[in-house]
């Protein structure tokens, strides 16, 4: 199983090579029979192949997300949880979702499970 560290360090690249636009990089986190959950609600995209689908959808949208980790990395056993926000460009106006992220891991250290809690209610422009 991973420990805290490695989980907190997967984390760190996931927002990381989220903002810049890696989608491969993006892929290359999750399990082969990963699930992701974005929004939590919504539809829950299974496999390495409908996240890589997701990904697209989502960046057609729009081209350009910042996602950002804004409080602690709560780690328990081999999964995590912790606040960010997503700060898509939308058009000309950069606007800001706050969003609490909850990640599984498998022992290899791959995302597992992805479920992102956040409302469109909650989208407003960025400062």
């Amino acid at each position: 199983m991973p420990d805290a560290e490695q989980i907190r360090a997967t984390v760190q690249r996931y927002t990381e090579v989220f903002s810049a636009g890696d989608k491969d990089a993006y892929v290359g986190l999750f399990a082969a029979d990963a699930t992701l959950e974005d929004p939590v609600g919504g539809e829950v995209h299974r496999g390495t192949e409908a996240i890589s689908a997701f990904w697209d959808m989502t960046r057609q949208m729009t081209p350009e997300i910042e996602l950002t980790v804004t409080g602690p990395v709560r780690v328990a056993g081999a999964n995590a949880a912790f606040p960010g926000e997503a700060r898509p460009l939308l058009g000309e106006d950069r606007m800001m979702v706050p969003v609490i992220d909850v990640l599984a891991f498998d022992e290899a250290g791959k995302i597992t499970q992805l479920r992102a809690f956040w409302d469109f209610a909650d989208l407003r422009p960025a400062e």
